[in-house]
C-alpha cells in the first residue's frame, strides 16, 4: 500500500489548518505489529530528518497500546525493502497511555518501541489499574512487554486501605490468562520503604510487598508498629492479614548479631511480633 495519498492529505490538512483525521499505518519496532498515527489537525511529514510530526488529538496505537498526546514526534528507520518502521514517540501534553486494564498519565512522554518502554514525566504522574493506583513525582516507567512500572520520587501505591511508599518502586504486573496484565501483584521498595494499614505499619531501607498474599520482607533499619508497640531490627517477615510479625536476626538480616529490640506497652494493641521468642534466632 502506498502511503504517498495519506501523506498528501496530511500536508494539505496542515496547510488548510482545517480540523480533519489523517492516518498513517507503519511498522512497529518490534514483534508487536504495525504502529497507526492518528491526528485531528494533521500529520507533517519530514523526510530528511526521518520525522513525523502529528498535532492536536494525536495517537499512536500499536497492539492493545494506545498513546495519546496534544503533539507527536514519530521517529522513524528505513528497511532494506523499502518500508518505514517508527522506532520512537515523543508526546507532550497532555499524555495519556491507555491498555486493556492500565491508564497512565502525565505531561510529557518518550515511547521506545524497540525497548517496549514508555517514560512519562511532569506533574500529576498517576499509573491506575481497576483498584489500584501509584502515583510519582520524578518519573513513571511502564515496560510494555515486561508487564513492569518504575515509579521514581516519592511513589506511593494505594490499594483499598493499603498504602506502600518509597524513593522509588517497582511494580509487577500480574497477568490473566489472555496474556493482559490486570493489576499490581508485586512491588519492590527501594528507599525509604513504607508500608501501612489501618492496623499497623512498617518501614525499612528497602523491601518486597507481596500484595496478593499480602507479605512484606523488609530489609534494613526496619520499624513494625501495632498501636504504641514496637519491634526494631534489620530483617522482618510482616503478613499484614494475620496480624503476624517476624524480627529476625543473623544471616537472614545480612548482618551477624544485627540487635532486636522491642517497646510493649501494657494495655496497648497485642504485639507485632506474635512470635518473639524466634526472634533472636536465624532463620
Amino acid at each position: 500500500m502506498s502511503f504517498l495519498p495519506i501523506l498528501r492529505i496530511a500536508s494539505l490538512a496542515v496547510l488548510l489548518a482545517s480540523p480533519v483525521l489523517a492516518q498513517l499505518p507503519l511498522g512497529g519496532g518490534s514483534s508487536n505489529g504495525p504502529v497507526s498515527i492518528d491526528a485531528e489537525k494533521g500529520i507533517e511529514w519530514r523526510r530528511d530528518e526521518k520525522l513525523y510530526i502529528a498535532t492536536g488529538g494525536a495517537r499512536v496505537q500499536r497492539g492493545g497500546v494506545t498513546l495519546t498526546a496534544e503533539t507527536l514526534r514519530a521517529y522513524y528507520r528505513e528497511l532494506p525493502d523499502g518500508q518505514t518502521q517508527i522506532s520512537k514517540v515523543e508526546a507532550e501534553k497532555d499524555v495519556v497511555i491507555v491498555t486493556a486494564t492500565e491508564r497512565v498519565v502525565g505531561d510529557k512522554g518518550v515511547y521506545d518501541l524497540d525497548r517496549q518502554l514508555m517514560v512519562l514525566t511532569g506533574t500529576g504522574l498517576k499509573l491506575t489499574t481497576q483498584t489500584q493506583t501509584i502515583t510519582a513525582r520524578d518519573s513513571l516507567e511502564y515496560w510494555d512487554g515486561r508487564k513492569v512500572a518504575v515509579a521514581r520520587g516519592n511513589a506511593v501505591a494505594i490499594e483499598a486501605d493499603r498504602r506502600v511508599s518509597a524513593d522509588v518502586l517497582t511494580a509487577h504486573l500480574a497477568t490473566d490468562a489472555s496474556g493482559k496484565a490486570n493489576r499490581i501483584s508485586k512491588l519492590d521498595g527501594f528507599g525509604n520503604l513504607a508500608i501501612a494499614t489501618s492496623k499497623e505499619a512498617a518501614s525499612s531501607e528497602k523491601g518486597v510487598y507481596d500484595m496478593d498474599r499480602e507479605i512484606a520482607t523488609l530489609l534494613g533499619t526496619v520499624k513494625v508498629t501495632q498501636g504504641k508497640n514496637q519491634l526494631n531490627g534489620d530483617y522482618a517477615e510482616v503478613n499484614l492479614k494475620t496480624g503476624v510479625s517476624r524480627i529476625l536476626r543473623g544471616a537472614a538480616a545480612g548482618r551477624d548479631g544485627a540487635p532486636v529490640r522491642g517497646l510493649l506497652v501494657p494495655n496497648a494493641t497485642e504485639a507485632p511480633a506474635n512470635r518473639a521468642g524466634a526472634a533472636g534466632k536465624g532463620p
